[in-house]
């Protein structure tokens, strides 16, 4: 006799085992979705979400096609033109000018520039644009209607209007004709 045949496993007890539950009664609520009202509740921000961002990049996309083009183009030189006029910046007024402003940015002499630049800097004659509010194209032709002062009277703003011609495919600021 070995020392495992005198081993016999004690018997559980009646009723200790597992034992089977049954199912809680029906109720009368709907059938849920998996995962409850958490599940669906959760679904449904993804989709506002995914929702948020189609409209987000729609915009994006939007707002940088309005950016660029020819009108857009037409900002950028308004803009240059006035940073050069401010900064004093001859050579990039040479560049962004046509017809007879161009022919007195081309003709002055540096040093005379200087001074006459200098001069309008303590006037406070230097323009100051607050806004472009509107910009025509015709062909090759081009008026932005921008709200300026001078650096002078920041109080006395009103409208103004550049001309622009675009010359090799770049616009430049024209003095009306």
């Amino acid at each position: 006799m070995s020392p495992t045949d005198d081993f016999q496993a004690p018997t559980p007890p009646a009723g200790t085992g597992p034992q089977r539950i049954a199912p809680a009664t029906p109720s009368a609520k709907p059938t849920e979705a998996p995962g409850g009202w958490r599940g669906r509740l959760t679904a449904s921000n993804v989709a506002f979400a995914g929702v948020l961002v189609t409209i987000g990049v729609i915009s994006f996309l939007i707002v940088r096609i309005a950016q660029s083009g020819p009108e857009s183009e037409v900002r950028d030189a308004v803009k240059t033109f006035v940073a050069a006029l401010e900064s004093g910046d001859l050579s990039a007024l040479q560049a962004s000018t046509c017809g007879t402003l161009a022919d007195f940015y081309q003709d002055i002499p540096p040093a005379e520039f200087a001074d006459v630049h200098a001069d309008a800097v303590t006037d406070g004659g230097i323009p100051v644009i607050t806004s472009i509010d509107s910009v025509q194209i015709t062909d090759d032709s081009a008026i932005a209607q921008v709200t300026a002062h001078t650096q002078g009277n920041p109080s006395d703003e009103s409208p103004r209007t550049f001309d622009l011609e675009r010359i090799d495919g770049a616009w430049r600021v024209c003095a009306p004709e």
